[in-house]
């Protein structure tokens, strides 16, 4: 010690001299921090107002906006105030983004401040480290002299710099994103979502195709002014002489058609836009007409995917398809009708997926030629086609559907389809007819609407398809039992029973049943899961003999004791009465042979079951039989009596008009004041002893019968329309 003290003696420092110069600047040091922390507070006073004068102002606008309210609401009554409301609501929504951007702008406009902040904080802390690096100096200095002391201010200067660059950098890139950021977020909050608009038009062009004219597909022009422009841009094309509209003599009226499809054809192809489908009917052709469609179809088969044509048949003269009908890359489905085909050298359809021939003479060897020509066929359909005896189909990998009606010179029919789905078959009774469907592994829905085409495929057939869920059979009138099994069967329908006595269907998973014919057989169901069936039995023979109804409805309660009493409801009706029984507890059997019956569950409403029965039948009476204490009976009453002010079908120009138009009056009828004399004047004996077999089923204690007498203008308007 003695020797340092010498040592900086002896350079001209004295020991008071270096105590005294430290303490001044550690006083200068925190005379600077205090200066800078009373600036700072000044800062945040600063702020802090700034932020309490913008919720001031935002407070003031809501208390203004409110006492408006409540003068609207004294003044102008509820309609005005809701107006009010949503101007109000529109206000606070404008006053809440104003203030959000003001938020913003004062977010730039205070980031200096902030960021003076926290370099003052930086400042603040490199000042703690440079008393710190003072005093570490100082202690140095005493112990390696100057030098050491000098390169450590040099480092601590140097430290310094970088913080504070790095610092500002900082600052100025959350000054530019921050505002930005917060601005995104406020424009999507309050952006209105409207997702119909924003379709593309692709889709709402396919979305207009599925409407059947043109008036329907113009209704929704309502759903936005987008929707309003692209209406009229359809890409379907629907040209029928039928509903065409034109008001002319009849010489003119045909030509004057043609010139409008014409015109409209060429001007919807000058926009350049593909032609999603072409319907032309035509109720009349005639050898001038050849060179109208003719120049139609090669203007559009260049961009066309389904074009439908119908022909009316004068005189034995057919439309013959031109070769160009057979040329298109774009076409995915073709439909004609009344039209004749002839030799296609080369037929050029890559796309083409559906294929439905209507009253067309077909020659064996060119349908098969069309056929085989495209690989890609998924739906094909003849109906009522004369000409072809044989028909044989493979090699289509993608076809899933396949239907022939009432083509009554076919004798065979031969389908390989591994992807097949559904068939159906609809022939003459006394037209023979083999069907073999070797290899069609994963059909799905079978219909056999020919007595013989079913007996083969119940021997033979019936048990090669393993994943069949629906199945329509109608059975020759010589086959007495049917025995079927199918794991995956969920609805089978039997029709045309006349002689058969036993049907033992074992389907875990059936859940629908329905059997039509003469008479009812023995039905076994294992298991028995369904959840609805309809049954309908009409004798065509020995109507008049006594008891006749009883051996139909002794195989029927055995049927229906099946079901959960609880819950299911019955519906039964003639040409004439309706009987619905709201459970199965308490049922009642009417007199009558001619009877149909329909099951559904509880949970099921019964409105599209009866509303079909009052449209098809007018009948006299509805009866429902319920529980004492149900309000079903009121329901139903009601429901038929109710009247809408604007009916939809009114709407309609067709004369089908819906059963309310032909209802005059419903009366609930009391069954001891009816006289059977009057009803059987009015009606016939069968609704007689309808009313006599009501009145004679006395209610129990457990049950009641409401009678509904139904009263109709004209019936015969209704079957006419």
């Amino acid at each position: 010690m003695l020797y340092l003290r010498c040592q900086m003696v002896s350079n001209g420092l004295p020991l008071h001299t270096c105590s005294g110069r430290k303490r001044k600047r550690n006083i200068d040091d925190h005379f600077n921090r205090d200066r800078e922390g009373a600036r700072l507070k000044e800062t945040q006073g600063e702020k802090d107002q700034m932020d309490q004068s913008v919720e001031k102002s935002n407070k003031e606008d809501n208390i203004n906006c409110d006492q408006e309210g409540s003068r609207l609401k004294e003044t102008q009554g509820e309609r005005d105030l809701d107006q009010m409301d949503q101007s109000v609501e529109k206000s606070n929504i404008e006053d809440d983004i104003n203030c959000d951007r003001e938020g913003a702008r004062l977010k730039e406009t205070q980031g200096e401040n902030y960021f003076d902040q926290m370099d003052q904080s930086v400042e603040e802390s490199n000042v703690e480290d440079n008393v710190n690096g003072y005093q570490e100096g100082a202690r140095l200095k005493e112990t390696q002299g100057e030098k050491d002391f000098d390169q450590m201010d040099q480092s601590v200067e140097i430290r310094n710099i970088e913080d504070n660059i790095k610092s500002e950098r900082e600052g100025a890139r959350l000054k530019e994103t921050q505002p930005v950021k917060d601005l995104n977020q406020m424009d999507q909050s309050f952006s209105p979502r409207d997702r119909i608009s924003r379709l593309p038009d692709h889709i709402i062009h396919n979305i207009l195709s599925h409407f059947r004219n043109l008036k329907d597909a113009g209704r929704t022009s309502i759903l936005s002014k987008r929707w309003r422009a692209l209406w009229f841009s359809s890409s379907v094309l629907v040209f029928d002489e039928r509903t065409a509209g034109i008001e002319h003599e009849e010489s003119r009226k045909e030509q004057m058609f043609r010139e409008h499809v014409s015109t409209s054809l060429h001007a919807h192809l000058k926009r350049k836009m593909c032609i999603q489908k072409l319907v032309l009917h035509m109720t009349s052709f005639t050898l001038f007409d050849t060179q109208w469609v003719d120049h139609w179809l090669s203007a559009a088969m260049g961009n066309i995917k389904e074009l439908d044509l119908h022909f009316g048949i004068k005189n034995s003269r057919r439309y013959t398809l031109p070769q160009t009908a057979f040329s298109s890359k774009t076409l995915t489905g073709l439909r004609l009708s009344g039209c004749k085909l002839e030799v296609c050298d080369n037929i050029m359809l890559p796309e083409l997926k559906k294929l439905y021939l209507r009253k067309v003479p077909l020659v064996e060897s060119i349908i098969q030629n069309l056929i085989s020509s495209c690989h890609l066929i998924e739906d094909l359909r003849f109906i009522k086609c004369s000409g072809l005896k044989h028909l044989h189909v493979s090699n289509l990998i993608q076809l899933n559907r396949v239907e022939i009606h009432y083509c009554y010179q076919l004798k065979k029919v031969e389908i390989n389809a591994p992807n097949l789905h559904t068939f159906w078959y609809c022939g003459k009774k006394t037209t023979p007819c083999k069907v073999s469907l070797e290899g069609c592994t994963s059909l799905k829905r079978l219909t056999l609407e020919h007595p013989q085409v079913t007996h083969d495929f119940c021997e033979n057939q019936i048990n090669k398809f393993p994943l069949l869920e629906k199945l329509d059979l109608c059975v020759s009138d010589k086959m007495k039992n049917i025995i079927l099994s199918s794991p995956h069967l969920q609805k089978f329908s039997l029709k045309g029973c006349k002689r058969m006595t036993l049907a033992f269907i074992e389907a875990p998973k059936l859940l629908s049943f329905e059997c039509k014919g003469e008479i009812m057989p023995w039905i076994h169901l294992q298991p028995f899961r369904l959840t609805g069936t309809k049954l309908s039995f009409v004798p065509k023979s020995e109507r008049e003999v006594v008891g006749y109804g009883d051996k139909i409805w002794v195989r029927m309660k055995t049927f229906i004791e099946n079901f959960d009493p609880k819950g299911f409801k019955l519906v039964l009706h003639s040409n004439k009465n309706i009987v619905i029984h709201e459970d199965l507890s308490c049922i009642k059997f009417p007199p009558s042979p001619g009877l149909s019956c329909e099951i559904i569950k509880s949970s099921a409403y019964t409105d599209d079951i009866l509303f079909n029965l009052l449209r098809t039948l007018h009948p006299v009476s509805l009866s429902i039989i319920s529980p004492s204490d149900s309000k079903f009976p009121k329901l139903m009453c009601e429901m038929i009596k109710k009247k809408d002010e604007d009916l939809i079908c009114c709407n309609n120009a067709s004369n089908n008009k819906c059963w309310r138009h032909f209802l005059e009056d419903v009366k609930i009828e009391d069954l001891n004041d009816v006289k059977f004399e009057v009803i059987e004047a009015q009606e016939d004996e069968r609704t007689s002893n309808w009313y006599k077999w009501l009145k004679e089923e006395t209610p129990s204690d457990c049950c009641q019968i409401t009678n509904l007498r139904l009263f109709w203008n004209s019936h015969q308007q209704d079957k006419e329309a």
